[in-house]
């Protein structure tokens, strides 16, 4: 059996997909297949995705006839993956040569049903841009065991704190299957975090391996760092459904840091869609949106000041 799939969500990555592939099939000591699904690209994604396909016979293609979003492409690569292992890679962004062999041997040392690594941000050219996503004295040098208040801790959208929704998983496929775990193909954000939560809600065991072996490319305007009123609208249904179906279950404490995130998420949204409205100088309609939540002022300030510093860089 192959080691592991990478699975791979295109959508106009015509310029980037190339170098993602590559970084893919570059993998060391393990077996890997790479599939790439587009999602009805506007641009030469799919042909590009075609071309790598002819080039290596561990690379395999399926275009979606709709654009159904990361959640949608992801769980079409899920379901032709035949590794092992199935491995998160976006498709503008990279993997060192040793990450998946290290990320598999902190999984059968562990027994480990998921296993994150660090990420390292880096820019469009590859140059290192910081200090890894996770700082040293978040992350000593062993691998460590997360448990589910963990997990939930470090996605509190505190933009005081490194999000551990960045990092990309390697999951084991029969955890899924067995599990019937996917995407929810409602999110077009914040999937990975729900993917990986509903792993914890079955009793999944969720490790950590503090080195950077995944290159995340950090560009301006990326759909990462832009909020969308309809996409976060569905990640708090998301995690609102959570919270329902789950209470029985739910420690107290997880609860309350499930309540907390969706709140700082409905705070940062309301943030967003004000300082929207004040760049455009509606500030009727941004003194309309504000009303809707005041608790949100403290966001709204931070969101600001990041502009404003942004601006005179």
């Amino acid at each position: 059996m192959i080691d592991a799939t990478v699975i791979i969500a295109a959508w106009n990555a015509e310029n980037e997909l190339t170098r993602s592939v590559a970084s893919a099939l570059a993998q060391q000591d393990v077996t890997v297949e790479v599939i790439i699904v587009d999602d009805a690209s506007t641009d030469g994604t799919l042909l590009v995705a075609r071309g790598l396909e002819q080039q290596d016979p561990r690379v395999r293609v399926h275009a979606l006839s709709e654009n159904g979003g990361p959640s949608a492409a992801r769980n079409a690569a899920l379901d032709l993956a035949t590794g092992r292992w199935v491995v998160v890679l976006d498709s503008d962004d990279q993997m060192l040569p040793h990450r998946i062999a290290d990320m598999m041997a902190c999984a059968q040392h562990t027994a480990a049903d998921c296993v994150f690594d660090n990420l390292q941000s880096v820019d469009a050219a590859g140059q290192t841009l910081g200090p890894p996503h996770l700082s040293a004295p978040d992350c000593p040098g062993t691998a460590q065991h997360w448990s589910l208040s963990h997990f939930l801790t470090g996605n509190q959208a505190d933009p005081k704190h490194p999000s551990l929704g960045f990092l990309k998983p390697l999951i084991s496929r029969s955890y899924l299957e067995k599990h019937q775990i996917r995407y929810d193909p409602t999110l077009r954000n914040g999937e990975d975090f729900h993917l990986v939560l509903a792993l914890l809600l079955a009793q999944g065991q969720l490790w950590y391996l503090p080195r950077a072996g995944y290159l995340y490319t950090r560009r301006s305007g990326s759909v990462s760092s832009r909020l969308n009123p309809d996409h976060v609208a569905a990640l708090l249904r998301a995690g609102r459904a959570v919270l329902k179906s789950h209470e029985a279950v739910l420690s107290e404490h997880n609860t309350q840091l499930l309540t907390r995130r969706l709140q700082r998420i409905a705070d940062l949204s309301c943030a967003e869609e004000t300082l929207q409205a004040l760049r455009y100088g509606r500030l009727i309609t941004a003194a309309r949106v504000f009303a809707r939540r005041p608790r949100a002022g403290r966001r709204l300030v931070v969101q600001i000041w990041a502009a404003i510093r942004n601006r005179f860089r």
